[in-house]
């Protein structure tokens, strides 16, 4: 309560891909039902070639499981992928309207979803104060005490 969480997925994630392998949505969407709503979700929207090529780029292979190789849709990985993301996907545009997700444009370059993604985040960090935890603060003091013998110009106050 009265923190800021920034995650990398959510519960809508766990919605998409469990409805996408055909799990009944009104018990997907009680089986969650705990998880708190958050402030501002962000749905990156992005065409399912461009997400397949990005993915390839990365490694050589689709993984198993997100291309839905499991639910026998084709034999081929790739087509199998295109299947499997598309049954998502729509769930994903469904959900933009239940739960107000706000949809970026993930074709843009990166520095522009950032400064969208800021602009719309700004408003709810007003007033925010940083605090750090004593481990983040121990955690802190030990990687300048570890640079201090090759950085002579960091300075470290000790507490």
């Amino acid at each position: 309560a009265g923190a800021i969480v920034l995650a990398d997925r959510y519960i809508y994630t766990a919605f998409a891909r469990d409805v996408a392998r055909k799990v009944d949505r009104q018990w997907v969407r009680e089986l969650y039902q705990f998880a708190v709503k958050p402030t501002v979700a962000f749905y990156y929207r992005v065409p399912l070639e461009v997400s397949l090529s990005r993915i390839l780029t990365g490694r050589t292979e689709l993984k198993y499981y997100e291309s839905g190789m499991d639910l026998g849709l084709s034999n081929d990985p790739q087509e199998s992928y295109k299947m499997f993301q598309e049954r998502i996907v729509n769930e994903y545009e469904a959900m933009v309207d239940e739960f107000g997700l706000t949809v970026m444009d993930a074709t843009l370059p990166i520095p522009e979803q950032q400064r969208r993604m800021r602009k719309i985040i700004r408003p709810y960090l007003q007033g925010v104060r940083r605090i750090r935890s004593s481990a983040q603060e121990s955690a802190w003091a030990g990687l300048a005490r570890e640079m201090r013998p090759s950085h002579p110009d960091i300075q470290v106050r000790d507490r």
